[in-house]
């Protein structure tokens, strides 16, 4: 094992340990260790993703409205905003609560702040629930409502008040077609959340990346992607470090919108 790896596993905080001392709040330690961080050394902006979102799925389950083998959680819009990124070998927490619930979806806040306490990443991201034998969402009026009514914390800040808006302007031209292999796929059979992103982001130039941070990444999942389709990625730059994303499926259908944002590394 490389000396550098040793050093860190040595000292690396188990995720998903809940330090919270709050009932409706719960926080989780991480440390970017050398496999999750880019050549720059920063936090790949997915795999943050992915931990904040796995953070959330442990607070539901702690909590009695967690995903089973016949209900799951879907995305249906996200807003990412992130003011800095961790770095190599920085300790930072994930907190993460329900902010509401509302005609069968629930909102909830995922922020990481550094060990200063300071908010470096927020997500607001909208839920709904769904049968995962039907493929129908879930009416949340029932037990998984009122155990989600119990945990709601509309008064805790987040640096995301609402998801804002995506500009609809269609993306004619195709950037490129991507079939969804092994890695692409989560446990429902469909095209992961998150790998849309990854695919975004390795379609942009490496020097480009190295030398600009993405600063906001909001979406609207609109249809779910089939594991044995081919979608179609198209992205068009709007302005200087702003860009528009829409992923089309091959019957035509739009199963994502987004807008993505970056700025120079100073």
């Amino acid at each position: 094992m490389h000396s550098r790896e040793k050093a860190e596993q040595s000292t690396a905080i188990h995720v998903y340990i809940n330090m919270s001392n709050n009932g409706k709040i719960d926080r989780f330690p991480f440390m970017a260790e050398t496999f999750l961080v880019d050549k720059v050394g920063r936090v790949r902006p997915t795999t943050l993703c992915n931990y904040m979102l796995s953070c959330a799925g442990r607070h539901a389950e702690a909590r009695g409205f967690g995903a089973t083998d016949s209900l799951g959680w879907v995305l249906a819009r996200v807003a990412l905003h992130i003011k800095r990124i961790p770095q190599w070998r920085e300790r930072f927490f994930v907190e993460t609560w329900v902010r509401n619930l509302y005609h069968g979806f629930t909102d909830r806040c995922i922020r990481v702040v550094d060990e200063d306490g300071d908010e470096i990443v927020s997500m607001l991201a909208t839920f709904a629930m769904l049968d995962l034998k039907t493929r129908s969402s879930v009416d949340l009026n029932g037990d998984i409502g009122v155990r989600l009514n119990e945990c709601i914390e509309p008064d805790e800040p987040l640096a995301i008040k609402r998801i804002p808006s995506i500009n609809r302007t269609a993306v004619e031209d195709i950037s490129f077609k991507h079939k969804p292999k092994y890695s692409d796929v989560d446990i429902n059979g469909h095209m992961n959340s998150i790998r849309y992103l990854d695919h975004i982001l390795d379609y942009l130039p490496l020097e480009y990346l190295n030398t600009h941070n993405m600063t906001d990444f909001v979406v609207a999942y609109m249809k779910e992607g089939d594991a044995t389709e081919e979608l179609a990625y198209g992205i068009k730059e709007l302005e200087e470090n702003h860009y528009l994303v829409q992923v089309t499926k091959e019957n035509g259908t739009v199963a994502l919108r987004g807008e993505l944002k970056f700025a120079s590394i100073q």
